[in-house]
């Protein structure tokens, strides 16, 4: 497993890192619902349809909960939390959703635990990403030989 990166240098004018060179994770294929229920299949006792089944039902109990007002755990993935987006009121007797209330989202907030790191003893660990390592992306095409 690996978080595969390509590299980026900062061209705009007068940005505070401008000409510095970074990196941005790349994302080199997708997954959606049907790969990951085969998965589930692959790594359990449980049938695609099985694994379909509930986590077309997770889908549905996330919405009804979220539309409710109410955040969702997952332990080990994390918290999905309902947000709105707004415009301004010149006073609260002002705001009205219809008028101000520009969008919804979900705010999703990975699991962190603490963890023994090296060094400087615990750290923070996203548990969505432990284990994994970090990778140029194999086909790199950036001229580094440029300052």
């Amino acid at each position: 497993m690996a978080i595969y990166y390509k590299l980026y240098q900062e061209k705009r004018e007068g940005a505070k890192y401008e000409n510095k060179w970074y990196a941005r994770a790349k994302i080199v294929g997708h997954m959606d619902l049907h790969d990951v229920a085969l998965k589930i299949q692959e790594n359990t006792t449980a049938k695609e349809a099985d694994a379909w089944a509930v986590l077309v039902e997770l889908v549905n109990v996330l919405r009804e909960a979220l539309s409710s007002s109410k955040s969702v755990k997952i332990d080990g993935l994390g918290t999905f939390s309902p947000a709105i987006s707004t415009s301004p009121a010149e006073s609260a007797a002002a705001f009205t959703a219809a008028a101000n209330v520009r969008g919804m989202k979900v705010n999703f907030l990975p699991e962190m635990r603490y963890e023994n790191g090296v060094g400087k003893g615990k750290r923070k660990t996203n548990m969505l990403l432990r284990g994994a390592q970090v990778r140029e992306l194999p086909k790199n095409d950036v001229d580094t030989s440029k300052p």
